[in-house]
């Protein structure tokens, strides 16, 4: 099991590497950039460092990665991407909240976004309520996807992959996977990062 932690700690550090790095400047092109767009080298090992350290179940910070990083919804929906598929096969459980006693749809996503120190609310429907409305059009891997009925009421939350597929925890006797979308009636929406 730690040798599994261990390799997607480091597959998830490449990742935010390769995120962060187009941010990097050197401090010679520091003085004509602008203020926000500046990372220090340092800063990005920190929070490479750091987010491996949170996918290994280490209780994460707002520090694990660099806040203009998780303001970016490229940027922050790679990182969620490659921490829901950390978590396949991890059996459904109505009101399951956790990797060691199971996830409900909206427990699984609000623990992936936990990883990153990013606190959504527990259940479904408020967390629609929270987040930026989108549409299909402008969503991005990492955004959520809100299943509704035919009056419009949100039932189910998953994590958008890309390419019309979503990581979710579906159902009693299913686990924690990637699928297409199999319905039009969905609503996409984008967590807040103050």
């Amino acid at each position: 099991m730690s040798s599994a932690r261990a390799r997607f700690g480091a597959s998830l550090a490449l990742v935010v590497a390769a995120t962060l790095a187009p941010a990097v400047t050197s401090p010679a092109s520091a003085s004509s950039a602008p203020v926000s767009a500046v990372v220090a080298p340092s800063t990005a090992r920190v929070a490479v460092a750091s987010v491996a350290t949170a996918a290994s179940g280490a209780a994460p910070t707002r520090s694990g990665a660099s806040l203009a990083a998780l303001r970016n919804p490229v940027t922050r929906g790679r990182l969620v991407v490659a921490v829901a598929a950390r978590y396949r096969g991890i059996r459904y459980v109505a009101g399951g909240t956790s990797p060691s006693t199971g996830f409900d749809c909206s427990g699984y996503t609000r623990f992936v976004f936990s990883r990153l120190g990013i606190s959504i609310p527990r259940v479904s429907r408020q967390q629609y309520s929270s987040m930026v409305h989108i549409s299909r059009a402008q969503a991005v891997p990492g955004d959520l996807v809100f299943f509704h009925s035919g009056n419009g009421r949100v039932y189910h939350a998953a994590i958008y992959a890309g390419a019309n597929t979503v990581w979710h925890s579906p159902y009693p006797g299913k686990r924690v996977m990637r699928e297409r979308i199999w319905t039009s009636a969905v609503y996409f929406a984008r967590v807040r990062v103050a």
